[in-house]
């Protein structure tokens, strides 16, 4: 597999430095009850809060986006993607003009957030002064939405366990994750949210598209947990060789988180939904891969950050690999390597 050049090292280095301050999302160190098991595998309902306040509060994410825009007005671009159910803003936020484009979309799920906090480390970087940023710009175009469903973020957020709408899908209740592409029959008049990522589509055009979401745990056969599970698009109506770009994707993401040393990486058991984004952007001609993070039980805990370093190490390489042209000398059959996900070992918990 193509992999290392000059340029490539120089991004995926950047995901071990210290992460740069983004916004005044105030950081609270998760504890654990005298009760619980400290370093145990998995938040354990009821002994372990789950804390959200060391995360961006959708006020605080538009204020992040917007300052990196003030900060770098030459290279971040900041537009209105569209509006949620309850009129909420939706940003789409643009950096570098290269000839290749990668969409990053996080949050459909409102209760999903570490790929939202990866995607805002991403921005930072590759909008930075240095000459590694800088060269990426030329060669990459980076559009990110780092939360598509605010209002389930909202109701997730604020603790509004007393509402009757699960704040994975948005304030119609419906699943965000069931609209796109072709086949889908759901009236968008209901999922504003999912019609401003097709609008994005539309205009940008991707050559490969990331979504990110949480799972809960999962053990593997050797008693490591999937901290990631990847998926492309599986549906028999999608094109074979967008189908193979996406499997390039998936090894580049898999081979550089890998590589972290602290990850294990599955394959995401096959759905052929035709809604889902994986299925339904493919469908249409756009590559796209499932990303799915051991997040439901992490939320709030300290593995938070190793999650999300990781969720940031597959961006970072995904936009190396595209800016240095090796992407498109992967074996899309590297995908095919990645070991089936285990056995589920914990449900999500209720926040506390």
């Amino acid at each position: 597999m193509m992999r290392s050049t000059r340029r490539t090292t120089a991004l995926l280095a950047l995901a071990f430095a210290a992460p740069l301050a983004l916004t005044g999302a105030t950081a609270t160190s998760a504890f654990a009850e005298p009760t619980s098991t400290p370093g145990g595998p998995y938040v354990q309902c009821g002994l372990q809060p789950i804390k959200l306040n060391g995360m961006h509060s959708n006020d605080e994410l538009l204020a992040t986006v917007h300052r990196l825009a003030e900060q770098r007005p030459d290279v971040v671009e900041v537009a209105t993607a569209g509006y949620s159910v309850e009129g909420r803003e939706i940003p789409v936020v643009t950096v570098g003009s290269g000839p290749r484009t990668l969409l990053v979309l996080t949050q459909q799920h409102g209760d999903e957030p570490i790929g939202t906090e990866a995607a805002l480390q991403l921005l930072a970087k590759v909008s930075g002064n240095g000459p590694a940023a800088a060269a990426l710009r030329e060669e990459v175009t980076l559009v990110v939405v780092p939360r598509v469903n605010p209002d389930g973020w909202e109701r997730y957020h604020a603790d509004d366990l007393g509402s009757v709408i699960d704040p994975r899908r948005n304030s119609n209740n419906i699943d965000l994750n069931r609209t796109h592409g072709p086949a889908n029959t759901t009236d968008l008049a209901l999922a504003p949210e999912s019609a401003a990522v097709h609008a994005v589509i539309d205009a940008v055009e991707p050559d490969v598209i990331l979504d990110y979401h949480h799972q809960v745990t999962y053990a593997q056969p050797d008693g490591s947990m999937a901290t990631m599970s990847l998926l492309w698009p599986t549906h028999p109506a999608v094109a074979s060789d967008v189908v193979d770009e996406a499997k390039r994707a998936t090894a580049v993401i898999a081979e550089a988180v890998d590589a972290h040393g602290h990850a294990t990486v599955t394959k995401y058991p096959v759905s052929n939904t035709a809604t889902m984004a994986t299925n339904g952007f493919a469908m249409e001609g756009y590559p796209t891969v499932l990303v799915e993070q051991r997040g439901q039980q992490e939320v709030g805990q300290k593995s938070q950050g190793a999650l999300t370093r990781e969720a940031l190490i597959s961006m970072e390489a995904t936009v190396a690999a595209l800016a240095d042209g090796s992407f498109d000398g992967v074996d899309p059959a590297d995908a095919d390597e990645l070991p089936p996900r285990g056995e589920r070992v914990a449900a999500a918990c209720p926040l506390g």
